[in-house]
């Protein structure tokens, strides 16, 4: 073929192209097709300065993949002929958020007495122990204490702070030997006997001799020792220490306190007081029965429960046994609940009535938790900023800045704190520049591990500075 028809037909396909553009953008059912601006890298609008009215609805949004991505240095930079959004830089200094904890911070008080529980639960973000070993670690720095809280006999997601493994007989075996239900994920994973599933929103069924190995991990975060185990089980599970030279005094907390109906299962929690503080232990299992998690923790000081749910929005607590939450957040003196939510719903919501929705049942969530704790402080993490393909540009969820503001407003009337990370990173287009500066994935939806460290940091200053703010003005604060 000649030179110039060569040339003729590229420019007639790339006006072809463009006529479909500037007619078809953002029309489509069927496909999406992007605008002409961003396939030519025209100027934009801005997304950091945007609130969600000056946002094109879109008619569709993907489905969240709620998978951890590995470290943006890991992964090969992604071509992309689409616009992106002018990056927000991220704030030199974080602004007073008055995180007002007051039960919370009157525990810090006594932790040279007594051991003061914090439960942080979330969505995958914090997977791994992520974000919680960060504040585990300053808070424990700061406050003493030890171990790392609840862990599931069931680790199917390996986290940074402690190795687990079973055995049989003395050879290492799949975690898949021992049945494990969830409140959360597909309904394949419910219990179909009862809705007693403990504080982890997951339970792991015994029915044959078992041993399982915690050993604690400190190459990421330094991880203090732990001088005793607490166990949450259904008493037909027998349980002993190996070696049981290492168990020094053995404490059972009993069943759950009685509500309107007798528990169909109690949950026994028994404490093992070991003769010395470990890094590891040996737990032996046999018997035909449930267990709820383990925890590794101290006598004094602070401990810090990661407990993940992955793909959950957070609606899923009302529908499991309350006196369970009860039982365990009072024997362990929790003073404080994390709940960090919202990510996971982003997806689906696109009008106001489905922010509405998502309030309501996040209310009633909140009332549940609360409700079992009797007198803990409240703190609510928002969703971070997201960005999706609107109208073939990429943008922050369009509801997204909605969402933020009326969680934070819901929270308010419930008595708790919140602590809107959507605003911290920079707002709407913000991930963009934590995605450029390696803290977020290629999906610009889930943080990296420098990411989340860096969000465990900032929650962890913020409120170690509130309340100091506290503490120091007392007496002027009603």
């Amino acid at each position: 073929m000649r030179p110039l028809r060569i040339l003729l037909c590229i420019l007639s396909t790339m006006i072809v192209l463009a006529a479909v553009c500037l007619l078809f953008a953002g029309k489509s059912e069927v496909m999406r097709v992007p605008t002409l601006a961003s396939v030519l890298s025209l100027p934009q609008h801005r997304t950091d300065s945007l609130l969600a009215d000056d946002y094109i609805q879109a008619d569709t949004l993907p489905v969240l993949a709620d998978a951890l991505p590995a470290d943006t240095a890991e992964q090969p930079q992604a071509d992309t002929l689409l616009k992106k959004p002018v990056p927000t830089e991220l704030p030199k200094a974080l602004p007073q958020t008055k995180l007002y904890l007051p039960a919370f911070y009157a525990a810090l008080a006594k932790t040279d007495k007594q051991s003061v529980r914090v439960v942080h639960f979330g969505d995958s973000q914090i997977e791994e122990d992520r974000i919680s070993m960060v504040l585990r670690h300053r808070l424990q720095e700061r406050f003493g204490g030890g171990g790392i809280g609840l862990v599931p006999m069931v680790q199917t997601i390996p986290t940074y702070t402690a190795k687990q493994e079973l055995e049989q007989n003395g050879h290492e075996v799949p975690n898949t030997v021992i049945k494990r239900y969830v409140a959360y994920g597909p309904s394949s994973f419910r219990r179909k006997d009862n809705n007693s599933y403990g504080p982890m929103a997951q339970v792991a069924y015994v029915q044959q001799p078992v041993d399982i190995t915690i050993e604690l991990m400190r190459d990421r975060v330094p991880t203090n020792d732990y001088d005793r185990i607490r166990i949450l089980y259904s008493d037909s599970v027998l349980i002993s220490l190996q070696p049981d030279s290492l168990l020094a005094e053995r404490i059972v907390k009993g069943a759950p306190i009685n509500d309107t109906t007798p528990s169909a299962e109690p949950m026994v929690q028994e404490i093992l007081v070991l003769s010395e503080p470990q890094r590891s232990s040996m737990l032996h299992f046999e018997g035909d029965g449930y267990v709820y998690g383990l925890s590794l923790e101290t006598k004094t000081g602070v401990q810090v429960d990661n407990i993940p749910m992955r793909g959950a929005a957070g609606t899923n607590f009302i529908t499991m046994d309350r006196r369970l939450f009860a039982s365990y957040f009072r024997a362990t003196n929790t003073a404080l609940v994390i709940m960090q939510f919202g990510g996971n719903a982003m997806p689906v919501i696109r009008t106001q009535a489905a922010v509405d929705k998502y309030i309501q049942s996040m209310r009633q969530q909140i009332h549940f938790i609360m409700g079992a704790t009797q007198g803990a402080s409240l703190l609510f993490i928002g969703p971070s900023d997201m960005i999706t393909m609107v109208d073939g540009e990429q943008r922050t969820y369009p509801m997204l800045p909605n969402l933020d503001r009326a969680l934070a407003e819901m929270v308010a009337e419930e008595g708790g704190s919140y602590y809107s990370l959507f605003r911290l990173m920079g707002g709407a287009g913000s991930m963009v520049s934590w995605r450029d500066k390696g803290l977020a994935g290629e999906d610009m939806i889930h943080f990296t591990r420098a990411g989340a460290k860096k969000v465990g940091e900032m929650l962890a200053k913020q409120l170690l500075e509130d309340y100091d703010y506290i503490i120091q003005n007392r007496d002027t604060i009603n």
